[in-house]
């Protein structure tokens, strides 16, 4: 009992110290609303984080913008927030009657944005809950150490709907999702491997605008369409996938030792090699609306992975093109 109580009282005093933290602005601080960057080409980092502990660092290192130091940041999430930074706007003060529900709600659930501009952290946001229209999104600024005494409601002109959302902190969310972005001139060498059929198989090799057409073995295979070859390797200039698979450890592990469906294997012009193994995804007990019999596999969606990786990640037949195309696809008729 005496553990539990302490534990509360600990519990109680970091929830205050908290509340404290925001409130203190309106005794020391200034309203202050100007959110917006003008010049967000001068933003290098910004450090997303949560009451619960999780963050995310976005950085850009020698001009390309990185997650933790570790991966490459989707572009389409970049170019989403620094529209944020430039074009948010007060849509309004926070009513005198709302204020103390608006803080405390704050620090108790906030997102926290650092915002560095040439290495230094220049504004923060605290994100707190959408208004109950939806349509806003409370905010709180600090500038330089310095909080505003006032929260208020922000927006983006011409944007219906609020903005916390937009700032994510898991990594599966940032994480850029190409898996082959290659520019086709650099790919010396493609290896599609139909595990199950091997004769379906073939190497594709490119050396100074000359192709070679061959088996997994080597030989070459004659009367094949030129036209078909180049736009095949065009198509590895856009391989995303769609999805991390929510998997746990285990689930990774089953997945990885069944046999691959297919092995794909692109090497550069630096002789760097980057391999991704797909393996047919189960679904369970779906039925054929219109046979009535089971659907072993999921017809819409592929699973695959980097042999050295720990992630599954989940591919849409459609945005994979003509990727998985049979040696015979090639072949003059």
């Amino acid at each position: 009992m005496k553990k539990n109580t302490t534990l509360l009282l600990i519990i109680a005093i970091v929830a205050l110290a908290v509340i404290a933290y925001f409130v203190s602005g309106e005794e020391e601080g200034k309203p202050m609303s100007d959110f917006a960057i003008e010049n967000v080409e001068d933003i290098n980092k910004f450090i997303i984080s949560r009451t619960d502990g999780s963050s995310i660092t976005i950085e850009n290192i020698d001009g390309v913008w990185m997650c933790n130091n570790e991966f490459k940041a989707r572009d389409a999430n970049i170019e989403l927030l620094l529209k944020t930074f430039k074009n948010i706007s007060v849509q309004s003060s926070v009513s005198s009657d709302l204020k103390k529900t608006v803080v405390g709600n704050m620090a108790s659930r906030h997102k926290k944005v650092q915002i560095f501009e040439n290495g230094k952290n220049t504004k923060t946001y605290f994100i707190g809950s959408p208004t109950s229209d939806h349509y806003g999104t409370y905010m709180l600024l600090e500038k330089n150490g310095k909080k505003s005494s006032e929260a208020y409601v922000m927006h983006l002109p011409g944007f219906n709907g609020f903005l916390e959302s937009r700032f994510y902190t898991e990594i599966k969310d940032w994480k850029h999702t190409g898996v082959y972005t290659m520019n086709p001139e650099n790919i010396k060498q493609i290896k599609v491997e139909h595990y199950e059929s091997p004769e379906d198989s073939y190497v594709i090799t490119q050396a100074d605008g000359r192709f070679d057409f061959t088996t997994i073995d080597g030989v070459p295979v004659g009367d094949y369409n030129l036209t078909l070859l180049q736009n095949y390797v065009r198509t590895y200039e856009k391989i995303f996938y769609n999805q991390i698979g929510d998997y746990t450890e285990t689930q990774v592990d089953s997945i990885k030792k069944e046999d691959p469906t297919y092995i794909v294997s692109v090497t550069d012009n630096a002789d760097n090699v980057k391999q991704v193994f797909f393996t047919l995804k189960e679904t369970g007990e779906t039925m054929d609306s219109i046979t009535g019999k089971a659907i072993a596999y999921d017809v819409n969606m592929i699973h695959g992975y980097y042999p050295e990786g720990e992630e599954i990640y989940l591919f849409q037949y459609f945005s994979l093109d003509n990727m998985f195309a049979k040696k015979s696809y090639f072949i003059q008729k």
